[in-house]
Protein backbone atom coordinates (compact mmCIF):
# COMPACT_ATOMS: atom_id res chain seq x y z
CA UNK A 1 0.00 0.00 0.00
CA UNK A 2 1.39 3.43 -0.93
CA UNK A 3 1.83 6.24 1.60
CA UNK A 4 -0.92 8.22 -0.16
CA UNK A 5 -3.36 5.33 0.07
CA UNK A 6 -2.43 4.78 3.71
CA UNK A 7 -2.97 8.48 4.45
CA UNK A 8 -6.35 8.43 2.67
CA UNK A 9 -7.39 5.35 4.62
CA UNK A 10 -6.10 6.72 7.93
CA UNK A 11 -7.88 10.11 7.78
CA UNK A 12 -11.60 9.89 7.21
CA UNK A 13 -14.00 12.81 7.57
CA UNK A 14 -15.05 11.43 10.96
CA UNK A 15 -11.44 11.45 12.15
CA UNK A 16 -11.04 15.06 11.10
CA UNK A 17 -14.13 16.07 13.07
CA UNK A 18 -12.71 14.38 16.17
CA UNK A 19 -9.42 16.26 15.77
CA UNK A 20 -11.20 19.61 15.40
CA UNK A 21 -13.91 19.26 18.06
CA UNK A 22 -12.87 22.07 20.36
CA UNK A 23 -13.61 25.77 20.67
CA UNK A 24 -11.68 28.61 22.24
CA UNK A 25 -13.16 30.65 25.09
CA UNK A 26 -12.24 33.66 27.20
CA UNK A 27 -12.79 32.81 30.87
CA UNK A 28 -13.51 35.37 33.56
CA UNK A 29 -14.94 35.75 37.05
CA UNK A 30 -18.19 37.60 37.64
CA UNK A 31 -19.93 37.67 41.04
CA UNK A 32 -17.74 34.79 42.24
CA UNK A 33 -18.79 32.62 39.27
CA UNK A 34 -16.44 31.44 36.54
CA UNK A 35 -17.92 32.19 33.12
CA UNK A 36 -16.71 31.69 29.56
CA UNK A 37 -17.59 33.30 26.24
CA UNK A 38 -16.59 32.25 22.73
CA UNK A 39 -13.36 34.08 21.83
CA UNK A 40 -14.86 34.91 18.42
CA UNK A 41 -17.23 37.35 20.12
CA UNK A 42 -14.45 39.13 22.05
CA UNK A 43 -12.87 42.09 20.26
CA UNK A 44 -10.56 43.18 23.07
CA UNK A 45 -10.04 43.32 26.82
CA UNK A 46 -9.29 46.67 28.43
CA UNK A 47 -8.23 47.99 31.81
CA UNK A 48 -10.93 49.81 33.75
CA UNK A 49 -11.53 53.37 32.62
CA UNK A 50 -13.88 56.25 33.19
CA UNK A 51 -17.50 55.40 32.47
CA UNK A 52 -19.62 58.27 31.19
CA UNK A 53 -23.15 57.99 32.57
CA UNK A 54 -25.98 58.58 30.13
CA UNK A 55 -29.09 60.56 31.05
CA UNK A 56 -32.38 58.67 31.07
CA UNK A 57 -30.59 55.34 30.48
CA UNK A 58 -32.26 52.06 31.47
CA UNK A 59 -30.89 50.35 34.58
CA UNK A 60 -28.78 47.82 32.69
CA UNK A 61 -26.96 50.49 30.65
CA UNK A 62 -24.08 51.59 32.88
CA UNK A 63 -22.97 54.26 30.43
CA UNK A 64 -20.44 54.47 27.67
CA UNK A 65 -16.69 54.41 27.32
CA UNK A 66 -14.42 55.93 24.70
CA UNK A 67 -12.22 53.46 22.82
CA UNK A 68 -9.90 55.35 20.48
CA UNK A 69 -12.67 57.75 19.48
CA UNK A 70 -15.45 55.13 19.33
CA UNK A 71 -18.34 55.33 21.80
CA UNK A 72 -19.15 51.88 23.21
CA UNK A 73 -22.11 51.07 25.46
CA UNK A 74 -21.26 49.39 28.77
CA UNK A 75 -23.93 46.91 29.87
CA UNK A 76 -24.53 45.56 33.39
CA UNK A 77 -23.90 41.85 32.72
CA UNK A 78 -24.35 40.75 36.36
CA UNK A 79 -27.73 42.49 36.33
CA UNK A 80 -28.71 40.77 33.08
CA UNK A 81 -27.76 37.41 34.58
CA UNK A 82 -29.24 38.16 38.03
CA UNK A 83 -25.84 37.56 39.64
CA UNK A 84 -25.16 39.50 42.82
CA UNK A 85 -21.89 40.25 44.57
CA UNK A 86 -19.84 41.48 41.63
CA UNK A 87 -16.75 43.49 42.65
CA UNK A 88 -14.70 44.72 39.69
CA UNK A 89 -12.90 47.38 41.75
CA UNK A 90 -9.63 45.50 42.32
CA UNK A 91 -8.82 43.55 39.16
CA UNK A 92 -11.80 44.56 37.01
CA UNK A 93 -11.44 44.53 33.25
CA UNK A 94 -13.74 45.65 30.46
CA UNK A 95 -14.46 42.98 27.86
CA UNK A 96 -15.54 44.37 24.50
CA UNK A 97 -17.88 41.94 22.76
CA UNK A 98 -19.14 42.20 19.19
CA UNK A 99 -22.55 41.19 17.86
CA UNK A 100 -24.17 41.04 14.45
CA UNK A 101 -22.63 41.51 11.04
CA UNK A 102 -21.79 44.38 8.71
CA UNK A 103 -21.08 46.31 10.87
CA UNK A 104 -20.58 44.41 14.10
CA UNK A 105 -21.96 46.18 17.18
CA UNK A 106 -19.55 46.49 20.11
CA UNK A 107 -20.86 46.16 23.67
CA UNK A 108 -18.72 46.39 26.79
CA UNK A 109 -19.19 44.36 29.97
CA UNK A 110 -17.20 44.53 33.19
CA UNK A 111 -15.63 41.36 34.55
CA UNK A 112 -14.38 41.15 38.12
CA UNK A 113 -11.28 39.38 36.81
CA UNK A 114 -10.23 37.90 33.45
CA UNK A 115 -8.66 34.47 33.84
CA UNK A 116 -7.45 33.76 30.31
CA UNK A 117 -8.09 31.99 27.04
CA UNK A 118 -8.67 28.25 26.96
CA UNK A 119 -9.66 25.57 24.46
CA UNK A 120 -12.51 23.32 25.59
CA UNK A 121 -13.29 20.10 23.71
CA UNK A 122 -16.98 19.96 22.69
CA UNK A 123 -17.27 16.55 24.36
CA UNK A 124 -16.45 18.09 27.74
CA UNK A 125 -19.31 20.60 27.61
CA UNK A 126 -22.47 19.37 29.28
CA UNK A 127 -25.93 20.86 29.21
CA UNK A 128 -27.20 23.22 31.88
CA UNK A 129 -28.89 21.40 34.76
CA UNK A 130 -32.64 20.90 34.79
CA UNK A 131 -34.47 22.83 37.47
CA UNK A 132 -38.05 22.56 38.63
CA UNK A 133 -38.44 26.35 38.51
CA UNK A 134 -39.03 29.07 35.96
CA UNK A 135 -35.26 29.48 35.45
CA UNK A 136 -34.38 30.23 31.83
CA UNK A 137 -31.35 28.06 31.07
CA UNK A 138 -31.11 29.43 27.52
CA UNK A 139 -28.50 31.97 28.71
CA UNK A 140 -26.05 29.05 29.03
CA UNK A 141 -24.55 27.23 26.08
CA UNK A 142 -23.31 24.62 28.52
CA UNK A 143 -21.27 23.81 31.59
CA UNK A 144 -17.83 22.27 32.00
CA UNK A 145 -15.13 21.81 34.63
CA UNK A 146 -11.66 23.27 34.38
CA UNK A 147 -9.15 22.35 37.09
CA UNK A 148 -12.00 21.27 39.35
CA UNK A 149 -13.85 24.56 38.93
CA UNK A 150 -17.34 24.70 37.41
CA UNK A 151 -17.37 26.95 34.34
CA UNK A 152 -20.60 28.24 32.80
CA UNK A 153 -20.39 28.95 29.07
CA UNK A 154 -22.64 31.88 28.20
CA UNK A 155 -24.90 32.04 25.15
CA UNK A 156 -24.42 35.78 24.66
CA UNK A 157 -26.80 35.98 21.71
CA UNK A 158 -29.55 34.88 24.10
CA UNK A 159 -28.38 37.15 26.95
CA UNK A 160 -28.56 40.19 24.67
CA UNK A 161 -31.38 39.00 22.39
CA UNK A 162 -33.69 41.94 23.11
CA UNK A 163 -31.03 44.45 22.09
CA UNK A 164 -29.44 42.79 19.07
CA UNK A 165 -31.30 44.27 16.07
CA UNK A 166 -30.03 47.85 16.15
CA UNK A 167 -26.67 49.47 16.73
CA UNK A 168 -26.13 51.82 19.64
CA UNK A 169 -26.21 55.39 18.38
CA UNK A 170 -24.69 58.03 20.61
CA UNK A 171 -24.81 60.58 17.80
Amino acid sequence: MTATALAEEAWTDDDLRIVDDHRTYVTFVLAQQTLAVDVGMVREILDMQTITRLPNAPGDLLGMIDIRGENVALIDLPGRLCLHGSDPETNGRIIILEFGTNPRTPIGVIADRVLGVIEIPEGEIGSAPSAMTSWDASVLRGVTRINGRLVQILALDTVFRANLPGAFDFG
